[in-house]
């Protein structure tokens, strides 16, 4: 079987799960690099000087066309570059640090800057969203073969890894800080391999990754120091896609709730797209459609119907207001059975696919909440073309929230919807 060049394999657009990764990235204002983390990068969109600049959305936008459509640097460029310049976010200006209080020149758009921006999140991108189609492919090709730039100018390391050449397992660590890109501008990639050709290549049980060889970084930022592997410029030395898949194994793990924001949403954004979800949502763990009368179920049906995966997530500030305990909202098995019973086109089509319910979570961060008669919570938002609710409803403890409906609204539904109390 032949491998799968994960740098260099080509689509119309881009796979659902780059794009995912990309869409759930948080847009983060900074004024350096260095005051991110390299964890938060992972999780959020950032572009360094654009603090007090009305830009971040118009970099987001174009970025994100760029990643989905595969759109080259020059046409990016061409097409973002009068923005920015009509909005004053070009060339060199005075600005004042916010952490020193210094008043410096700064870099604000350059054709240069913008060929970072567009390299790093592209590559970003697509390099989390190819780690896990890598996790789901692991099991027929077991192996990573580090794979050389054609950039004119290599570096020593890389080039050196690609030489050797570095076939190492999937789940081998040395992937946690060395998959590409490894710096800024770095072309390299990996290839996806088989046992077979792994062996013929020379990996054998007792090959062991290239050392480390930390140095140690200041963050003169933060005043922190870093250990960075040598050859790995300071914030690469980590795998996004890997970091996603964590989020997702600590929900599988039901630590979702001690997380921080940034992470519950991603790790949730994930489970929105996994196999579990879409086995939920699409009928594929079996379950009684229409109302069922819990006496009468069997147990292996009572289990399969309290099966549920996160959907969504909510601020503190609402789940205080909800009375809730957890800020994680779950979509049952037993829910998504009512929801496929009742959201049918004429022709016999589900009205809804698992992609359609990531909706919810823009609705709760637009803040359209109100409390019914009943206490649950009703989020409103315009969805193709039409108002629509989703429906949150807590377990009488507050230890867990469940989405109990999502559907289309009448406009007579809408208006007694608005004289609804608001959750404030």
């Amino acid at each position: 079987m032949a491998g799968v060049d994960k740098a260099s394999k080509l689509f119309e657009t881009a796979p659902e799960e780059v794009v995912r990764y990309f869409d759930e990235r948080r847009s983060l204002p900074s004024f350096d690099w260095r005051d991110v983390a390299p964890s938060e990068h992972a999780l959020g969109f950032t572009v360094a000087k654009t603090a007090g600049y009305d830009v971040l959305g118009d970099l987001r936008a174009a970025t994100r066309q760029a990643v989905v459509d595969r759109i080259p640097f020059e046409k990016f460029r061409d097409e973002l570059e009068p923005t920015l310049i009509a909005k004053g976010w070009w060339g060199k200006k005075s600005a004042i640090d916010p952490k020193t209080g210094e008043t410096v020149t700064v870099q604000l758009g350059s054709p240069r800057r913008l060929r970072t921006i567009y390299w790093a999140n592209t590559r970003s991108a697509h390099a989390a969203g190819e780690w896990e189609r890598t996790e789901r492919t692991k099991a027929f090709l077991p192996f990573l073969l580090y794979t050389l730039s054609t950039a004119e100018h290599k570096r020593p390391l890389h080039a050196e890894w690609a030489r050797k050449p570095v076939v190492l397992p999937v789940d081998d660590p040395w992937w946690n800080s060395h998959y590409p890109p490894n710096g800024w501008l770095c072309q390299c990639g990996v290839r996806q391999i088989t046992r077979r050709e792994a062996v013929a290549r020379g990996y054998t049980p007792e090959t062991v990754a290239p050392a480390l060889d930390e140095r140690p970084w200041l963050n003169k930022r933060t005043g922190e120091v870093e250990m960075v592997p040598n050859g790995i410029d300071p914030g690469w030395a980590t795998n996004p896609g890997k970091r996603r898949a964590r989020n997702v194994a600590d929900h599988l793990a039901g630590r979702l709730d001690a997380m921080d924001e940034d992470a519950r949403r991603t790790a949730i954004a994930d489970m929105t797209g996994s196999k579990l979800f879409r086995a939920i949502q699409g009928g594929d763990i079996a379950y009684p459609p229409g109302k069922v009368d819990p006496a009468i179920l069997t147990p292996g049906e009572m289990r399969r119907r309290n099966i549920a995966a996160p959907v969504a997530t909510i601020s503190e500030d609402v789940a205080a207001g909800f009375g809730a305990k957890t800020k994680v909202v779950r979509f049952s098995v037993a829910d998504a059975a009512k929801q496929r019973g009742k959201r049918v086109r004429k022709t016999g089509e589900q009205l809804l696919r698992p992609e359609d319910y990531r909706q919810i979570q823009a609705a709760i961060d637009a803040g359209d909440i109100h409390r019914d008669g009943d206490g649950d919570l009703v989020v409103l938002t315009q969805y193709r073309g039409k108002w629509w609710q989703a429906v949150l409803r807590r377990t009488a403890t507050g230890e867990e929230i469940f989405l109990k409906s999502f559907r289309p609204l009448r406009d007579r539904q809408l208006e007694a919807i608005r004289d609804l109390p608001r959750l404030k």
